[in-house]
């Protein structure tokens, strides 16, 4: 008699399981993971006056971007749209470089990526070569050069200035 109950009661707790294993309609989705998506252009450029165009984007609008290389002094954090233009200087050293976006929430980072680019020397007797362009439609909220420590923040072309009446 008990191991008749004993059975009853194990399958109807199993069903009972099954049932509560089921989603209920409500249910909602699990949320995406924060992603961070890293633009550079060009891939490569030349020591003493190339250029890198660097486009960071979060997929949370609230964090903080960081972007983070050997080619800089220090990590940066972008303002703004995330645009930042990179001058190479003569000081830099020519090789490959990794360059990092960080999307920082507080002070916990939530999404990191990575992007190598290539610095060249140009040879001696082969002339003057102009080193790759910058996409056309890039406006930089911020400038660094590597080598040198401080940072160029460049103003809002839209920011209009009220008049002087004289």
């Amino acid at each position: 008699m008990q191991r008749t109950i004993a059975a009853f009661g194990a399958a109807v707790a199993a069903a009972g399981s099954m049932w509560l294993a089921t989603a209920p309609a409500y249910a909602k989705p699990v949320p995406k993971p924060p992603t961070a998506t890293l633009r550079i252009m060009p891939q490569w450029t030349y020591l003493g006056g190339g250029e890198f165009a660097v486009t960071a984007k979060c997929s949370a609008g609230k964090d903080s971007r960081v972007i983070f290389s050997r080619l800089l002094y220090r990590p940066v954090v972008v303002p703004g749209a995330g645009n930042l233009l990179i001058r190479v200087t003569g000081k830099t050293k020519p090789g490959k470089y990794a360059i990092g976006l960080e999307c920082v929430d507080g002070r916990q980072p939530d999404a990191v990526t990575f992007k190598t680019v290539t610095v060249r020397k140009q040879l001696p007797g082969w002339g003057p070569a102009s080193p790759p362009a910058l996409p056309r439609n890039f406006k930089p909220n911020l400038i660094v050069q590597t080598g040198v420590r401080h940072v160029i923040v460049s103003k809002p072309a839209l920011i209009r200035h009220a008049p002087v009446y004289r």
